[in-house]
């Protein structure tokens, strides 16, 4: 009695385990949310040289995550974020500028995730894959006093910004499952490098038939890019097995 006794409960607890290993490889959804803090890449060397600060925004989403293997997922990822950054300097020795860019951006994502152990409960990973985007709402602000143009607020369009986004996000991250009655909480937390890939200049203004409100820190010459790090924590769950046909051992 007792042999059968100790037997039900390493089969058990083998079961359990085994069900919890099926459980994680399983598609589920969820929300996300984070921090961006991106900044403007120029190409132009004079630009390049100015004094760029980083911003910092909110960034949430919905995203569904798919096995294609034992460690291999893939993620369709709905984002919203917003981008740009400052530039802050002298002109002329006397006159502080600061220019200011902040776009909201509606993104898709298609972010691969290699799991370097098997996401049974505690797994790292890394991760790679394409961001396209496009601007829906932001502004340009500029603010130079004691000159002649001191205050300036623009809202962002198609004349004097790249709606498009595309690029690369690369990263690293954790994944913990919890056990949550009857269902996995699966948590996520992850750092990601996002690589810009177009211009955000308008071809308006490449074109020159915009004329940029600020022409000392805002010359379409060369090409500016939206690059930064987000931080971003993953909530989502997943149904476990019905574990009933063990109580009859």
């Amino acid at each position: 009695m007792m042999r059968k006794s100790i037997l039900t409960v390493l089969l058990g607890l083998v079961m359990s385990g085994s069900l919890m290993a099926q459980d994680s490889n399983k598609t589920y959804a969820g929300l996300k949310l984070g921090l961006n803090m991106p900044r403007m890449y120029y190409t132009n060397q004079n630009l390049k040289d100015l004094p760029h600060d980083f911003s910092i925004g909110p960034s949430f989403g919905l995203f569904a995550e798919f096995p294609l293997g034992k460690r291999l997922d893939v993620a369709a990822e709905l984002n919203f974020q917003k981008r740009g950054g400052a530039t802050s300097y002298t002109y002329e020795t006397d006159y502080k500028v600061k220019y200011d860019i902040q776009a909201m951006y509606v993104s898709l994502r298609i972010p691969f995730y290699w799991y370097l152990t098997k996401p049974s409960r505690l797994a790292p990973y890394l991760l790679l894959g394409p961001d396209a985007g496009y601007v829906f709402s932001g502004d340009i602000s500029l603010s130079q006093p004691g000159l002649a143009i001191s205050e300036s607020n623009v809202s962002i369009n198609n004349s004097n910004y790249n709606p498009y986004y595309l690029g690369v996000i690369a990263g690293v991250g954790a994944r913990y499952n919890i056990d949550f009655k009857g269902f996995i909480l699966v948590t996520k937390l992850d750092v990601v490098l996002n690589w810009g890939l177009l211009d955000t200049f308008s071809h308006s203004e490449h074109e020159g038939t915009s004329t940029p409100t600020n022409v000392n820190a805002y010359q379409h010459q060369g090409e500016r890019y939206s690059r930064g790090v987000e931080v971003s924590l993953s909530l989502g769950f997943i149904r476990k097995h019905d574990m009933s046909a063990c109580r009859g051992f």
